[in-house]
C-alpha cells in the first residue's frame, strides 16, 4: 500500500482539517496528506505513505486510530491503495477488515 483514499460521507463531530492534521501527525516522516477536497456532500483525503517504511497493517492501524480518536463512527470509509474494498471504523474494530 502506498496510498489510501479516505472519504467522509456522513456527519462528523470535527472539521475535515482536524482529521487531516491528525493523520499528518501520526505519519510524520513516513507519509502525508497529498490532497483534500469537499463537494457534493462528501469530503475526501488522499494519504501517501512510504511502503518501505510503513506496512499496510501499520498504516491502516494509524488511520483508524486517528479516526477513532475523533469519534467519527462509520461516517468515514477508507480504501487502501492496494485494494478495491472500502473499510469503515466499525468493521476495523470488529476485525472484519482484512
Amino acid at each position: 500500500m502506498d496510498f489510501a483514499e479516505i472519504i467522509i460521507d456522513g456527519p462528523i463531530p470535527v472539521d475535515r482539517d482536524d482529521i487531516e492534521d491528525g493523520l499528518n501527525e501520526v505519519f510524520e516522516g513516513v507519509g502525508e496528506i497529498i490532497g483534500a477536497g469537499t463537494g457534493m456532500g462528501i469530503s475526501d483525503l488522499a494519504l501517501e505513505v512510504e511502503p518501505d517504511r510503513v506496512g499496510r497493517a501499520d498504516a491502516l492501524n494509524r488511520v483508524f486510530s486517528v479516526l477513532g480518536s475523533f469519534d467519527v463512527g462509520d461516517s468515514v470509509r477508507v480504501r487502501p491503495g492496494d485494494r478495491e474494498v472500502w473499510y469503515r471504523l466499525g468493521e476495523w474494530k470488529r476485525g472484519e477488515a482484512s
